[in-house]
């Protein structure tokens, strides 16, 4: 997984549509794995979406992980908490920080 990501850091030559593709592959993988990616791999991904010009993809990588844990918001605080730095740099805010996850009215709070 982490070779995909990284794989969009020297894709020099292969040109933006190539390393865009990688990224939205590694993406993809992580997602449909049962775990939770390492900050550090986030922090990666962050980087490889900040050199294509795509923040909606750090969102949608957010919300990926935010969906992936929907009864435990302690490891989503943690992992925000860990890229927070990052996120900074990058001028990245959450869905929350956008108003992303606000339920419609008369619909209830969301479970997260």
């Amino acid at each position: 997984v982490r070779e995909a990501v990284v794989a969009t850091q020297s894709s020099g030559s292969s040109g933006i549509n190539a390393e865009y593709g990688e990224l939205r592959r590694g993406c993809n993988i992580i997602h449909d794995m049962d775990l939770i990616p390492e900050p550090t791999l986030v922090e990666e991904m962050f980087r490889a979406c900040r050199r294509l010009n795509d923040y909606p993809m750090t969102i949608r990588i957010l919300e990926c992980i935010k969906d992936k844990l929907p009864y435990d918001p302690v490891v989503y605080k943690w992992m925000v908490q860990e890229l927070t730095p990052i996120m900074g740099e990058l001028g990245i805010k959450t869905p929350d920080e956008l108003g992303l996850h606000i339920a419609p009215e008369g619909k209830g709070p969301l479970p997260y």
